[in-house]
C-alpha cells in the first residue's frame, strides 16, 4: 500500500471513528455552550490511550492470522461499528421505552474523563480493526483517531452554536456509519 493511500485510510479511519464526538459537541453548542479546549484535550487523551490499547491488541493478533483472515475480521469489525452507529442513531431511539430529557452543563475535568471512556469505546474497537488488518500503521491510525478526535468536538461545537446544528446533527451517524463500512469492506476488496 503506497503512503497516500495509507494516509487517506488513516484519516477516513479517524474521521468515522470520532462522528460521535461531533455530535457530542453539537449537543453541548446546541445548548449555547461552549466546550472548552482543555476538557477536549482530556476527552481525547483518554481516545489516545483507548486507541494505543485497541491497536496495540490489533498489532499482537494480526501476527496469528494471515493476510486475508485479517482482512475479513477488520471488515466484520468496521462494518459491525458502522451498523451499531446506525441502529443506535434509528433504530433504537424508536424502539426504546424511555424518553428522558437531560440538562447538559458546562463541562469540568471530571465530565472530560467521564465523556472520553464513553466515545473511546469506538476508538479501542477500530484502532484494533485498523491494525489487524494493517490499513494504516499503528501510529498513524492512532495519531488520526486522536486528532480527528479533537477536531470533531471541536467543529460539532462551533456547528451546534450555529445554524447547521439540526442538519448535520441528523445525519452524523449515517456519515459516520458510512464511512465505517466503507473503510472495512476496501479492506477484503
Amino acid at each position: 500500500m503506497g503512503w497516500l493511500s495509507a494516509c487517506i485510510t488513516a484519516n477516513l479511519i479517524g474521521i468515522g471513528s470520532n462522528f460521535d464526538n461531533c455530535c457530542t459537541g453539537i449537543a453541548y453548542g446546541s445548548g449555547k455552550i461552549k466546550f472548552p479546549h482543555w476538557v477536549n484535550a482530556i476527552v481525547n487523551t483518554v481516545g489516545f490511550f483507548t486507541t494505543l490499547l485497541g491497536a496495540y491488541a490489533g498489532e499482537i493478533i494480526s501476527h496469528y492470522l494471515n493476510a486475508s483472515q485479517a482482512s475479513w475480521t477488520a471488515c466484520s469489525v468496521l462494518v459491525c461499528i458502522g451498523l451499531f452507529f446506525w441502529y443506535s442513531a434509528y433504530i433504537h431511539p424508536h424502539i426504546s421505552q424511555k424518553q428522558e430529557q437531560t440538562r447538559l452543563q458546562k463541562p469540568g475535568w471530571r465530565q472530560g474523563i467521564v465523556l472520553g471512556l464513553a466515545l473511546s469505546f469506538t476508538n479501542l474497537v477500530t484502532g484494533f480493526g485498523a491494525t489487524i488488518s494493517n490499513a494504516a500503521s499503528f501510529w498513524a491510525t492512532v495519531t488520526s483517531v486522536t486528532i480527528w478526535g479533537y477536531i470533531m468536538i471541536w467543529l460539532g461545537n462551533v456547528i451546534g452554536i450555529g445554524v447547521l446544528a439540526r442538519l448535520l446533527g441528523r445525519y452524523s451517524s449515517f456519515v459516520a456509519g458510512l464511512l465505517l463500512i466503507a473503510v472495512g469492506i476496501h479492506q477484503v476488496y
